[in-house]
């Protein structure tokens, strides 16, 4: 006796074959994106926060409208809050200098 060949009558093998030959509609185009902070391929440093439910929701609506992303938005803050202290800043770092 002969083995029998189960691929040639597989039904199921006759239909993936017949049905699922490549075309232009099974293809997508994968674009990829890189978003870097900073100078590329350079992390920046990363912190974890808590913030109140009300803050959080706050953020979350306030960056949607400036059209940024909440860690861009809280930057813009920190970074009108350094400018705004500047002269105190200075002083702070002449007094932990010694």
């Amino acid at each position: 006796m002969s083995k029998k060949s189960f691929t040639d009558l597989n039904p199921a093998m006759q239909f993936i074959s017949r049905t699922h030959a490549p075309s232009t509609h099974d293809t997508q185009e994968v674009q990829e994106v890189q978003r870097t902070q900073g100078k590329k391929g350079q992390k920046l440093p990363r912190i974890n926060m808590a913030f109140q439910t009300s803050n959080l929701e706050y953020l979350q609506i306030i960056s949607r409208i400036e059209g940024k992303s909440i860690t861009e938005y809280v930057n813009n803050l920190v970074e009108q809050d350094r400018q705004k202290n500047s002269e105190r800043m200075e002083a702070a770092k002449q007094i932990l200098k010694g």
